[in-house]
């Protein structure tokens, strides 16, 4: 019986050289992390066909950021939403579930009813939703 050992190491030759670089390689002003600066955005009103879709949130300001870790949405098309939200509570990270009807006009965007909250997109797909003291920002997630 022969052993495999030989094709291990052979795969692992071909394998090695193209699995790690070092750093190097890379520039150093491209090795660090790349953030878009929120503030350079270009900001615009959602309108309800932006609003269609998954979305995740990337930044979450103000109050709420003190509890608030992760913010999941998904609207319909038809006015209908589900979301989840990560809070860090007193008895520790839980999701919390919601979902209902939203609505949105030139005044803003109602989640069932609820206070009129700004809604803005920009092109990269990202859209924020702003209230008194805080702000999500979101970003659509693809192949959802």
């Amino acid at each position: 019986m022969r052993s495999r050992s030989p094709f291990l190491a052979i795969a692992a030759c071909c394998v090695a050289p193209t699995a790690c670089y070092p750093s190097n390689v890379v520039a150093l002003r491209d090795r660090a992390v790349a953030t878009a600066d929120l503030e350079t955005r270009n900001w615009r009103p959602c309108a309800a066909a932006d609003l269609a879709g998954y979305f995740e949130s990337y930044a979450i300001e103000g109050e709420a950021a003190l509890s608030l870790k992760k913010v999941y949405y998904l609207f319909a098309s038809g006015g209908r939403y589900t979301g989840a939200a990560l809070i860090d509570g007193d008895e520790g990270p839980q999701f919390q579930t919601l979902g209902g009807a939203w609505t949105l006009d030139a005044g803003g965007l109602s989640l069932d009813g609820a206070p009129k909250a700004i809604c803005e997109v920009d092109e990269g797909d990202c859209l924020r939703i702003a209230v008194d003291g805080g702000s999500i920002s979101l970003r659509r997630v693809v192949g959802s």
